[in-house]
Order: structure tokens, then sequence, then C-alpha cells
């Protein structure tokens, strides 16, 4: 699937293939968005995953959802009714109902996210065997995960172990990074060679779900409230793109009919939008907008340019 074939050097004491034109590849991996640790005092509002953390500090933006604190969600008469429930069937005493002033809910800036697969597809326009022009989409679905904490104030006596509740909190995003660099090899011997990248990136953030869980039944924080108890959860269309830059150290092995195998480590600095990107009166975004650091491990099989005959010959 390239315009240009790899044409291997006759004299044993070259080292490489003579690469000219135009390769494909694919890229498969684990991609680490960044998370912080908290500073002196205790918030790390540079982690992206804080955007969900439960307490809508941020504005969502989106025409179609509005973005929702766990405190609000519980407040709420039905939902109030609900959580109870649940709890007692899981032996907690409680016979009141969720209320404001009565019953504190804390969210925490604790928010991570967990690391993700990682999968793309590349192009490389080799103009010399060591050097190319290269141009990269890569997609990873990622899920924030964290806590929240319920505190009982008006419980029994004889119930004060049951004073506080922790729940799950979690956040869906999805995002897809273009990139688009320049890159050079050291060769090693005529079958393996140090690659090195280095170009810029431009990284669409969509959030998807935002969401609490009380004893297994989840509780959208993205939603519409149709009515009173009326839920009409909500996965938003709102994205946002940002610019950065990366590298990318990694090492290739040459093979003459299967292709090029990579092995690629990948550091990139991008800005992360999320939520609404309008300023408020004191000029700060509404939403989420911060640069970060962030990591991705993978492998790009550099799809052989005569493929076809290598296939046909096989059988």
């Amino acid at each position: 699937m390239s315009l240009s074939a790899q044409v291997w050097m006759d004299d044993e004491e070259d080292l490489g293939p003579r690469r000219r034109g135009i390769e494909f590849g694919l890229n498969m991996g684990v991609y680490q968005p960044f998370s912080a640790q908290p500073d002196y005092d205790y918030s790390f509002r540079d982690n992206a995953a804080n955007f969900y953390n439960g307490a809508a500090e941020y504005t969502l933006g989106d025409n179609t959802a509005g973005l929702n604190s766990v405190e609000n969600r519980a407040y709420d008469t039905w939902t109030s009714t609900q959580i109870i429930s649940l709890l007692q069937n899981v032996g907690y005493n409680v016979d009141q109902g969720l209320n404001e002033g009565d019953t504190p809910i804390y969210c925490f800036d604790l928010m991570t996210y967990q690391t993700s697969m990682l999968f793309g597809l590349r192009m490389a326009g080799f103009f010399s065997p060591e050097n190319a022009v290269v141009l990269s989409t890569d997609f990873a679905s990622l899920k924030a995960i964290g806590q929240y904490q319920i505190e009982f104030t008006n419980l029994p006596a004889t119930n004060q172990m049951d004073k506080f509740y922790e729940g799950g909190l979690f956040g869906e995003e999805r995002r897809f990074i273009a990139s688009i660099g320049y890159r050079t090899s050291l060769y090693i011997n005529r079958v393996s060679s140090w690659l090195f990248e280095i170009g810029g990136t431009a990284t669409g953030t969509q959030v998807i779900r935002n969401y609490f869980v009380v004893e297994g039944t989840p509780f959208q924080l993205i939603y519409q409230n149709t009515g009173p108890g009326q839920f009409n959860a909500q996965t938003s269309n709102l994205s946002n793109i940002g610019l950065g830059g990366y590298v990318v150290m990694g090492l290739e092995g040459l093979f003459e009919e299967g292709g090029n195998l990579e092995a690629n480590f990948k550091v990139s600095y991008d800005r992360i939008k999320l939520g609404s990107q309008e300023r408020d009166d004191f000029d700060e975004v509404r939403g989420y907008s911060q640069m970060q650091w962030n990591f991705a491990l993978y492998v790009t099989w550099m799809i052989p340019p005569h493929i076809g005959d290598f296939v046909r010959a096989s059988f």
C-alpha cells in the first residue's frame, strides 16, 4: 500500500534500504494521560481528569446537555429516595433523606485517568533512507476515576460506624490525536535502526459521560431535567481542539517481505480543552484549558509496499 517500493541495496557494505516515496502503517499501543499529584492546598486543577470530579466547577458548554454536581443530583427528591433505598439494602441504617445542610456531600480533586488503548494510522513520506515527513492520526477512549463522600450527620449514636459512605465517580472521554513531524533514522545494521521524531500535535477531545455510582447503580451527571424526578441521560456532543508538540524515540526492525516493525515511545505536551471555552468576567475559561504532558507506548507496522505480491506468493 505504498506509492514506492523499498529497494534493498545490493552492496553488502551499505546499510539499510533505499526508501523513497510514501509508506503506510498501523499504530497500536497504550496511552497514558497526565495525572498530577495534589499541591500544598490539596488541589491540582492542572489535571484534566478533575473536570469530572462531581463538583461541577466547570461549564460543559453543550447546547444539548448540562453538567451537574453530585450534590445537586443527590438532593433531588426522587434521586435521594433511590440512594437511601440502595444504602438500606446493604445495611446502612439511614432513615432520613439527603438534605442540603444536613447531609454534606464532598467531591475531591483526586480524579485520575486510567491507561487506555491507542489505535491509529500512519503515513510517512521518505525523501532519503534516513529522513521522512510523518503524519499520524490516533484514537484513545479514556476513563477518569475518583471518589465522592456522603456524610450522614443525623445518625443514631449506635450507628456511627456508618457515618460516611464513599462511592465511585467516573468520567468518559474520547481523544483524537493528529500529529505531523520530521523523522530521522540512525541505522544499526541492515535490519535495524534507531529512529527519532519531532513535530506538532492537534488533540481533539470529546466529553462523553460523567456519573457517580451508588452500590452498582449509576446516576448520570450529564443530563436534561425533563420534569420532577425525570432525567433524560445525555451523551455530550461537545468537542474541542488544542495544539501542542511531541517527540518520539524508537527502534525499527527492517524486513524485506513482511514490512517494517517499530517500537515507539512518545512524549507530547498538549493543550487539553474540555467544556466551554468562553471566558467569564474574570477572563478565565469557563471550561478546562491547560497544557499537559501525555505519554504513549506503541508499535507501528509499516505495511510492505509489495504486500499484494507477498500475499499471493503465500498461497
